[in-house]
């Protein structure tokens, strides 16, 4: 039995929350993605994950044309941490201070990326920076339900179809639940991450144990041409350039994310959850006072609910209205899908042979560049070169 087609399955998890009988398991296909798996002796064919699969069913009623704003959270110290302007602390730490829990997505033991609920502020620090691998929701969609049911307020954070798996699992609105998603450019294969840290560490002759990764740490400033990864261990940190790491260039390309990703139902307007929150990409273009260097986050209050909350987290922040089509213009993944590299299937062949290597991958399926053509890019004036990055992160070529 299969709920829906392959490639069209987010790994989203509804289906895995809702089955009375625990017929369904999350496992990782081939390629390193989380699909469903139906145990057939256990299943008694009652057709609950069916019709709560969001892929099928589900669609938003939120806000066609929302309100924008820009955010810069006013504890400098937390957005020194996060990934852009610091969006989700400043919403988690209302939500813990009116007793309610947030969800989010961290590093668990063994250094594979999941959805865990926080109860206090260390939990909400662990969910900081992003974290660019598929993550498993696992049974988080039944425990904000039980916080739910039980009158706690809830916040519950991930990629636009998780969020959508959230809500088609629920069944109805909860007046105490808000919901933020993620401008999502896709989801790499955890398989490639798991290849990652293995050759990272081998590598850098490290024989400790990886404690954390921060895919976007602020070493060397926020803007996209400064991407560093800081990977701390038990014995050391390092700091590697984004563009010297494998898999943040074999991401960035679009060689590794999900099928399901290349034609997303929920990377689009009307906005899935309440808030949407991303990089404000460009903001030096728009209004060069909100860009510090620290991070500048774009927020889309895309429901009566989200903008009830926003007004009252803004005190946390800094916040200036924005209109939506400058959103746009350098997050297309408002509105769209990001596209497939032309050798992206040829990647996942040859990431399926034994002791496949990142690094070679990555030699022979990105195109590298003349010197000539790398010494006009950097002459190029800056509003050229961020148009030029936003076109190559969409298009994925």
């Amino acid at each position: 039995m299969q709920i829906v087609e392959s490639k069209k399955c987010t790994g989203c998890g509804a289906c895995y929350n809702i089955c009375p009988h625990g017929a369904i398991q999350m496992i990782e296909d081939e390629r390193g993605f989380l699909k469903p798996f139906i145990n057939d002796t256990m299943c008694v064919k009652c057709g609950l994950c069916e019709k709560t699969c969001p892929v099928l069913h589900y669609e938003s009623k939120n806000f066609e044309k929302p309100k924008v704003f820009a955010f810069l959270n006013n504890d400098e110290k937390t957005r020194l941490k996060s990934a852009s302007g610091s969006v989700f602390p400043a919403f988690a730490k209302y939500v813990l201070e009116n007793n309610g829990v947030a969800f989010g997505v961290i590093y668990d033991d063994e250094m594979k990326v999941c959805h865990s609920m926080a109860t206090n502020w260390q939990d909400i620090e662990k969910m900081q920076s992003s974290k660019y691998i598929q993550s498993d929701t696992k049974d988080t969609y039944k425990k904000a339900k039980q916080e739910l049911e039980s009158g706690r307020f809830v916040l519950f954070t991930g990629t636009p179809c998780q969020i959508a798996g959230l809500k088609s699992y629920l069944k109805k609105d909860y007046e105490n639940l808000l919901t933020i998603d993620l401008i999502c450019h896709g989801v790499p294969s955890r398989k490639v991450f798991e290849i990652h840290k293995k050759e990272f560490m081998q590598e850098k002759k490290d024989f400790g144990d990886i404690l954390n990764i921060n895919m976007r740490s602020k070493k060397n400033g926020w803007k996209g041409g400064h991407f560093t990864t800081t990977t701390t261990t038990t014995t050391t940190t390092y700091h590697i350039a984004g563009n010297k790491d494998n898999f943040m260039k074999i991401f960035g390309c679009n060689l590794s994310i999900n099928d399901s990703c290349l034609d997303c139902k929920f990377n689009k307007l009307p906005r899935v959850a309440d808030i949407t929150m991303g990089d404000f990409w460009g903001v030096e273009n728009f209004d060069k006072s909100l860009d510090d260097k620290k991070g500048t986050s774009i927020l889309l209050l895309n429901s009566p609910k989200g903008e009830k909350y926003f007004d009252i987290v803004k005190q946390f922040a800094f916040v200036k209205e924005v209109p939506l089509e400058v959103a746009v213009k350098y997050n297309p993944n408002i509105y769209s899908s990001s596209k497939a590299h032309p050798k992206r299937e040829d990647f996942f062949e040859d990431l399926l042979m034994p002791n496949a290597e990142l690094s070679k991958l990555s030699k022979k399926h990105i195109k590298t560049y003349p010197f000539i053509l790398k010494l006009f890019y950097k002459l190029m004036p800056k509003f050229i070169k961020n148009w030029i990055k936003t076109y190559i992160l969409h298009k994925g070529q």
